[in-house]
């Protein structure tokens, strides 16, 4: 059975960088991979864009900032409540690869292991 896999990506103001980061996700070769756009109370409109360019994202609107890790619970809070086995946590200014997810899974998958992280590159 393949894991479902949530990608939190949390936003700030920065719409143009969070469609660039679903474009890559929405390329990832994973097939249950599922993403929740967190907008930590953007003036932007953020969460207007998004809905339009990928209407199969949910996006969580907060009403206030709540800063990295209060955004961050929220993702989360959704993504366990709608049945993720493992959640991806993104900022918004992070693009992937389109095969970087299926070694993460395999390795979280593993006995004993809680959290894995990918190698961060710089953007070039």
């Amino acid at each position: 059975m393949t894991s479902r896999v949530t990608a939190v990506v949390l936003s700030w103001n920065g719409t143009e960088q969070t469609l660039a980061c679903l474009r890559s996700l929405s390329a990832a070769t994973y097939p249950a991979l599922s993403a929740v756009v967190v907008d930590n109370d953007s003036t932007d409109d953020v969460a207007a864009a998004v809905a339009e360019a990928f209407p199969d994202v949910r996006v969580i609107r907060l009403e206030e900032n709540r800063g990295f890790s209060g955004g961050v619970n929220a993702g989360l809070e959704a993504a366990l409540a709608d049945g993720a086995d493992h959640v991806l946590l993104l900022n918004n200014d992070a693009t992937v690869e389109p095969g970087f997810l299926e070694p993460l899974v395999a390795a979280a998958s593993e006995p004993g292991v809680v959290a894995v992280s990918s190698q961060i590159l710089p953007s070039v």
